[in-house]
């Protein structure tokens, strides 16, 4: 990275031969007596793609309008060809939504052509390159920790299904005269057992999703029976808590091309969260339609409902609502709307205070 006193590595990609020399002229302007910006030109999209492959460039000067390009797509090739040089777009067009638009996607500036002086184009390539480089750091200390929870994941699946194993032994020869105490301990270890194998399937499941390395297994299955099945996954805790599960389904066969696997862990998740934070002896409502052009599951609990500010951000990794009384990772949620996300859909919340949850898992169907 450049320091104040070397020169910034430049590229402009401008194919008119008069602004590119006013551009130039307003930058050695701006710097004074030393040099700040080393920089190359391309007339051409095409042109500047070649320089970014060929040569150490920070920061692109980047006009939209070129004889081979043109418009917002402009600047997703350049940004998809060169996703860690800083990209400040400097056009003619003083378009304040292509503007809003640019920053959205990644673009460190817009900045508008006879609107700016050559102190404000390196003033806005210094800031530029600096908020890259953070933002390279950011996404580099990201890929660390998911290859660190795969890693400790992995590590820790032997030791817990060892200590699954034994404890299953054990139960299953457990003498008549134990008492009570140690029964309920036993239990309990099994239980904690069950809770950690599952926290480690979630870390190693968000680190393929954040690695791209899920594929989806796609067979015609009759969404009625996937839910079925996650329900009774899940009866044993719903019984505990006195609570019920009304579920009817439709007589005809509701049939969609989906991962089955991956589905019902989405659906496990979220009937685990309506048992979780649903009223003791509670109800849960599942309902499933087939409209012409999509499938809609949707589950339904009576519990403390979610403010309007989390609603969204539950679906973050490692988000959990304050004062919430639960246990959990704060993974299972981000976890669900990326597989479903995964298959071309989408997983909402419609919640209030005080009046339940309803979360709906909206699919496309042929």
């Amino acid at each position: 990275m450049s320091g104040l006193g070397t020169p910034i590595r430049a590229l402009l990609i401008e194919d008119n031969p008069g602004d590119a020399r006013l551009i130039r002229e307003m930058l050695r302007d701006a710097a004074g007596s030393h040099e700040q910006v080393e920089l190359a030109q391309a007339d051409r999209l095409s042109a500047g793609l070649e320089r970014l492959s060929q040569q150490d460039v920070e920061i692109v000067l980047l006009d939209l309008s070129l004889p081979d390009s043109h418009g917002f797509d402009t600047f997703t090739t350049v940004r998809t060809h060169a996703p860690d040089v800083a990209i400040v777009v400097l056009s003619g067009l003083d378009d304040e939504t292509l503007a809003v638009r640019a920053v959205q996607e990644g673009a460190q500036d817009y900045l508008v052509k006879g609107q700016v002086d050559g102190g404000a184009i390196l003033r806005s390539m210094r800031y530029a390159i600096e908020r890259q480089r953070l933002e390279s750091v950011r996404r580099d200390l990201e890929r660390q920790r998911d290859e660190f929870f795969s890693s400790v994941s992995h590590d820790l699946r032997t030791p817990v299904a060892a200590i699954k194993a034994a404890i299953g032994v054990v139960l299953a020869n457990m003498p008549p005269a134990l008492s009570p105490q140690l029964q309920h301990l036993l239990g309990n270890i099994d239980l904690a057992a069950d809770e950690l194998t599952g926290l480690i399937e979630d870390l190693l499941e968000m680190a393929r999703l954040q690695s791209g390395r899920v594929e989806l297994w796609r067979t015609s299955v009759d969404v009625r029976d996937v839910i079925s099945r996650a329900a009774r996954a899940l009866e044993p805790l719903i019984q505990a808590r006195g609570q019920r599960v009304l579920y009817s389904p439709p007589a005809e066969p509701v049939r969609a091309l989906v991962d089955a696997e991956r589905l019902g862990r989405v659906l496990r998740n979220l009937l685990g969260n309506a048992q979780k934070y649903g009223h003791e002896n509670g109800t849960i409502l599942v309902g499933v339609e087939r409209r012409p052009t999509e499938l809609c599951i949707s589950v339904t609990d009576d519990g403390p409902g979610i403010a309007p500010e989390d609603q969204e951000r539950i679906f973050e990794r490692f988000f959990r609502v304050s004062g919430s009384g639960s246990s959990g990772s704060g993974l299972g949620l981000a976890i669900a709307r990326a597989l479903v996300e995964l298959h071309g859909g989408l997983l909402s919340v419609e919640s209030a205070p005080g009046r339940g949850s309803t979360f709906r898992v909206v699919l496309p169907i042929d």
